[in-house]
């Protein structure tokens, strides 16, 4: 598990013109040092909407450094460093466009990035910074705040860093191995712990000769989650819906391409709920 890296997040004035910066440095899993800057971004626009999100005006940061001025203070906190930030494309893409503006050397660094992890290892309505905050019960006072986003996002980094690693333990031991904080995660997803375990854990040759097609997302369960379900009870899953096929397990969201093929084919289509009352 990552237990040293660097969380950080920028605020724009416009495009990619950084007005602050804020990073927390993380050793052995603790926040161990920070920074936190206001920056002079050298342009007149400050889109309106984006002052109305972080509160920073033209006249805030006016007499304030511009970023290749404080880049000497930067560089011991992302040069070869592990970088971590929410929606870490944009962030990276705001670094790089103000190296280039000034004509600095592109530093060594590795990135990570919560946003993207989040949507691999949970299952919510939001990925914003905030309500993965609300889920993962991080305090957080003042959203927008660089320096603030840049601790919750290295916090969340480090929650989601957990569950990745109990979900591999499990997948090593099987499903009985006890994970009190996956039954946590689970629980705060809406999901029945008790039903992901049982159906998780079953073994047997009820779907043999049965060939599935999976679409939409899941209440229980991912969507590797359920294709598991059906393998180890001698089940087949395929990409696409055939005439060989005998069912579509469908979620929410499912792909339209997919149902109205599977309607045309005359292919029964079951629900999640469905597919658990044939297996038990």
């Amino acid at each position: 598990m990552i237990e040293d890296f660097v969380a950080f997040d920028f605020e724009t004035a416009s495009g990619k013109n950084p007005c602050s910066l804020g990073m927390v440095e993380y050793k052995n899993g603790k926040k161990y040092h920070e920074f936190y800057e206001l920056i002079n971004p050298e342009v007149a626009y400050f889109n309106p909407f984006a002052v109305q999100i972080h509160g920073i005006t033209y006249e805030d940061v006016q007499y304030e450094r511009n970023f290749a001025e404080l880049w000497e203070e930067m560089i011991p906190f992302i040069e070869g460093k592990t970088l971590v930030a929410h929606n870490a494309k944009f962030d990276n893409s705001v670094l790089l466009y103000s190296l280039q503006r000034y004509g600095l050397d592109f530093p060594n660094y590795t990135s990570f990035c919560t946003l993207q992890r989040a949507r691999k290892l949970v299952q919510l309505p939001s990925y914003k910074l905030s309500s993965l905050a609300h889920f993962f019960e991080v305090p957080q006072f003042r959203h927008h705040n660089a320096l603030e986003d840049a601790f919750v996002c290295g916090e969340l980094f480090l929650k989601l860093n957990r569950v990745e690693e109990e979900l591999k333990l499990q997948e090593e031991h099987g499903v009985d191995f006890p994970s009190d904080y996956l039954d946590w995660i689970a629980e705060k997803q809406g999901q029945n712990v008790q039903i992901r375990r049982k159906a998780l854990s079953s073994f047997s040759e009820i779907f043999s000769g049965l060939r599935f097609v999976i679409t939409g997302n899941f209440q229980n369960f991912s969507r590797s989650e359920m294709q598991k379900i059906i393998t180890q009870n001698a089940g087949r899953v395929t990409g696409s819906v055939s005439g060989l096929t005998n069912y579509l397990v469908c979620g929410s969201e499912p792909g339209q391409a997919k149902v109205e093929k599977a309607k045309a084919a005359g292919t029964p289509i079951i629900s999640e709920e469905k597919l658990l009352r044939i297996l038990f």
